[in-house]
C-alpha cells in the first residue's frame, strides 16, 4: 500500500524517519492547500528556544488551489529573513559550513511553486543519506487504498536526543526541522531517519 505525504518544507525529524520506512510513498500534490502546516513551514532550535520559520504563499484560486498550484511570494523577502535565521541559529554547529552553501541555495530557489523548492529540499536529503531519489507524487486525490498520512503532524515520532547548539541553554528540544539534525550531526543523520 501507498503511503501518501504531505508536502514539506525542511521537513521535521519524525517526518522523514516515517517517509524513509515506507518503500512505497508519495507526495500530495492534489488536494487543496491547507493552511497552517508544515507544506511551508519549519522549526528550528535558537538561542531564545523554538522558532517557527514561515513562507509567504500566493494562491491563484484562493482556498480551492491544489498544492501543486501554490507559488512562492516573489514580493516577500522572506528568503534572506530565512537564511539570517538559520545562520544565526546555526552558525557555532560542526557541520554548518559543510552544508550551509546548498541550504542557502535551496532558500534561495529560483522556483515559482513551492512544491518545487520542498522537492529539491526532499532530493537534498537523499543526497545526503545516500540514497537514490525519485520524484514521486500523486496522480489525483485519493482516500482509498493508501496509507493516509497527510495530515500527520509526526510528533509522536520518538526522536532519541542528540547534540544541539543551544542545548545548555534550553535543554534538548524535540521535533525540529531536519536543518537541525543536519547542522548538529551531519552524514550521520541516517542513524536517526534509516530505521
Amino acid at each position: 500500500m501507498t503511503a501518501v505525504f504531505p508536502s514539506a518544507y525542511f521537513p521535521s525529524i519524525g517526518y522523514l524517519k516515517a517517509y524513509f520506512s515506507h518503500k512505497d510513498r508519495c507526495i500530495e500534490v492534489y488536494e487543496s492547500f491547507p493552511k497552517q502546516t508544515y507544506r511551508n513551514r519549519c522549526d528550528i532550535a535558537t538561542s531564545m528556544g523554538k522558532l517557527r520559520l514561515s513562507i509567504p504563499l500566493k494562491k491563484p484560486e484562493g482556498s480551492k488551489t491544489k498544492t501543486k498550484d501554490v507559488l512562492l511570494d516573489g514580493s516577500a523577502t522572506w528568503q534572506k529573513e530565512h537564511w539570517r535565521s538559520i545562520r544565526t541559529a546555526y552558525a557555532s554547529a560542526p557541520y554548518f559550513e559543510q552544508y550551509d552553501k546548498e541550504i542557502y541555495q535551496l532558500i534561495h530557489t529560483e522556483s515559482k511553486y513551492l512544491m518545487d523548492l520542498n522537492s529539491g529540499i526532499l532530493e537534498f536529503i537523499h543526497g545526503v543519506v545516500d540514497l537514490p531519489f525519485e520524484k514521486q507524487e500523486t496522480a489525483s486525490y485519493n482516500t482509498d487504498g493508501i496509507i493516509d498520512l497527510r495530515n500527520e503532524t509526526f510528533d509522536s515520532v520518538e526522536t532519541p536526543a542528540y547534540f544541539q547548539v543551544f542545548s545548555e541553554e534550553n535543554g534538548f528540544i524535540p521535533h525540529l526541522s531536519i536543518l537541525d539534525l543536519l547542522f548538529n550531526e551531519g552524514p550521520f543523520i541516517r542513524n536517526w531517519i534509516l530505521s
